[in-house]
């Protein structure tokens, strides 16, 4: 009767044995399939940014195209004549300003960013600091 306690128990053991074995493989399986499934998930997430890396380069071309065509010297030079009705002057003439003059310029300026509104509004409050000065 030993005997036959003993083959059951050995019975039990492998079939537990091999349940846990099949769990393991199955287990192993599915995780290789995620791990598939989200290569192709990160594969189809790489072509849709190559897919945009390329129409991203084809915009900036065509940007840059557009961009020399706009600052093009025929294209300012048609514009200014046609729109904005200038004309080429035969005789040009150079006013050279002496450099005491721009300093004035710049003084009279930066006295005028000091003002307030009001000072700047109305002659009168100047003519009042003109007298106090």
């Amino acid at each position: 009767m030993n005997y036959t306690k003993h083959a059951q128990e050995s019975e039990s053991k492998h079939s537990t044995l091999f349940v846990i074995s099949f769990l393991c493989v199955f287990l192993c399986a599915a995780a290789l399939g995620t791990l598939r499934l989200y290569g192709l998930y990160l594969e189809h997430r790489i072509s849709q940014t190559m897919v945009r890396i390329e129409k991203s380069k084809e915009e900036n071309i065509a940007l840059s195209r557009r961009y020399a065509q706009l600052l093009s010297p025929a294209r300012i030079y048609n514009y200014a004549k046609c729109s904005l009705g200038m004309e080429n002057v035969a005789d040009i003439k150079v006013i050279k300003l002496s450099e005491r003059s721009v300093k004035l310029a710049q003084i009279k300026e930066e006295r005028a960013e000091r003002g307030g509104f009001a000072e700047n509004r109305n002659p009168l409050v100047n003519q009042a600091h003109a007298e106090n000065n």
